[in-house]
């Protein structure tokens, strides 16, 4: 059994999450980085993961599902006895009009953005309870504060995230567990590029930094809340969203100093 932290990220061969899983094992910790899908990029991102840290690997499941909870979860717990961290970073984007929307639709952004999260946390309870220790991570979105035309479906299931992460929060915490979420805004990553492409023009007018994020931001924030340092943060939603929509017409700003350099 290992006497390093172990952290298991959903969603961690890929944008964001792989980001997090490289820094997670960058800071010495072995890693777990879960994936339901795409084999080829996994195995590719095995690679580089295993370049950083020999002991830390990838995991294929689906883990809207119990059984695939299950099978990741045991699989932790009885090759390392122990489960330090978990980041909840799986979740999918998609719009719809509410007019539009198939029940397929709204049940697999649930399935994988709310219920994928829940069923993790209940899971690795019970093997954080006896160490006494354990820091969760949710993914959030700026979306779960700020409604969107079209992203009803993805704007509530973030919504579910904030609320689930508060409450976990109360529940956890007499075992000195702390259960925080982070949300991002625009970050550029494979699944985003087409987005900022077709009107990114137009949404990083609302950006006051003037830019889109990175997955090593996020990332760095992950670190510090899964550290020994953040242990009094608790309950927190934390945007990583460069300002976004917190002020109307930011742009403003920016035309206002270039003019004053003229």
């Amino acid at each position: 059994m290992s006497d390093k932290r172990v952290a298991i990220v959903t969603g961690g061969t890929r944008g964001i999450g792989a980001d997090i899983s490289l820094v997670l094992a960058q800071s010495g910790d072995i890693v777990l980085s879960v994936y339901r899908s795409n084999d080829e990029r996994a195995l590719k991102f095995q690679k580089q993961l295993k370049e950083i840290s020999l002991e830390s690997d990838i995991l294929k499941a689906d883990i809207s599902k119990q059984a695939g909870v299950d099978a990741v979860v045991d699989y932790v717990r009885s090759s390392f006895g122990r489960i330090d961290i978990l980041v909840n970073n799986a979740g999918i984007f998609d719009f719809a009009f509410v007019e539009d929307m198939e029940e397929t639709f709204l049940d697999n952004m649930f399935s994988v953005n709310f219920k994928s999260q829940f069923l993790m946390i209940k899971a690795c309870i019970k093997v954080m309870k006896k160490n006494k220790f354990g820091r969760i991570l949710n993914a959030s979105s700026i979306s779960s504060d700020l409604a969107d035309v079209g992203l009803s479906a993805y704007g509530v299931s973030k919504a579910a995230v904030n609320m689930l992460t508060k409450i976990c929060a109360a529940e956890l915490a007499p075992y000195a567990i702390t259960v925080n979420a982070y949300a991002p805004g625009i970050i550029f990553t494979d699944l985003t590029a087409d987005m900022i492409k077709e009107r990114g023009h137009v949404q990083v007018k609302q950006i006051p930094l003037n830019r889109f994020g990175e997955g090593k931001e996020v990332a760095a924030l992950v670190k510090f809340l899964a550290s020994e340092e953040a242990g009094y943060i608790t309950g927190a939603i934390i945007g990583i969203d460069g300002g976004m929509l917190k002020v109307q017409n930011p742009y403003r700003a920016h035309e206002y100093v270039q003019s004053k350099l003229k």
